[in-house]
């Protein structure tokens, strides 16, 4: 299904940060289609965000595939989401435990599909970006360990945090979500990652897969 597609059926909500710059994109050329010329963009996007730097035109008309009305709707979304919401403060957000990561994942409480997303951060725990990774309704909306994977080595992380919600509003792992949560704890180990946790979102509570304690 297409980002827009998506958007129109399950609202803005279910859009990974890729799907949001693939709509702003639209369509590709010849040489690239849309979803190549977005994962760069979005490497331009995050590299200019860790350095709080402004993304320029000049960078972005220069990505094969970007001409001036895609490099400047992209710019114009960035200053303002920086005017509104202050994306290059000079303020460094850190997240060093999951009661601080409920905080950024208590959006997901009202979600009507479960939804997956990822929390990444540097070696000093400081953010570096939330991706949605799954989307679904059963066994942790069908998560797999590589998505987990992916996002995190992309992003060069050395901690991730994962929360999914429970639609039916109780935040009480499963099963599968202490099986998966080991699995993808295993897979990150591998790659010298470390899960720092994976919580429930539930309706105005959570919990944490890896202890089972009530918040």
């Amino acid at each position: 299904m297409l980002p827009r597609e998506k958007f129109l059926k399950g609202g803005i909500s279910v859009l990974s940060d890729m799907e949001l710059v693939q709509i702003l994109v639209g369509s590709g050329t010849k040489e690239r289609n849309f979803k190549q010329i977005s994962r760069v963009i979005m490497g331009k996007i995050q590299h200019s965000v860790r350095e709080e730097r402004s993304l320029s035109l000049k960078e972005l008309i220069q990505i094969e595939g970007v001409g001036d009305v895609v490099a400047m709707r992209i710019v114009s979304g960035i200053e303002l989401g920086r005017r509104m919401y202050g994306l290059f403060d000079k303020k460094v957000l850190k997240i060093t435990d999951s009661v601080l990561a409920y905080d950024l994942f208590k959006d997901m409480s009202n979600l009507k599909r479960e939804r997956v997303d990822i929390l990444c951060l540097n070696s000093r725990f400081e953010y570096l970006c939330r991706e949605s990774i799954a989307l679904g309704s059963l066994n942790c909306a069908n998560l797999s360990p590589r998505e987990v994977l992916y996002t995190a080595i992309t992003n060069n992380a050395a901690f991730v945090i994962l929360a999914h919600n429970h639609p039916s509003g109780d935040s009480t792992p499963s099963q599968e979500d202490i099986t998966l949560t080991k699995n993808i704890n295993d897979s990150l180990e591998l790659v010298g990652i470390q899960l720092l946790d994976h919580i429930v979102i539930g309706r105005d509570n959570w919990k944490s897969v890896n202890t089972g304690v009530d918040k």
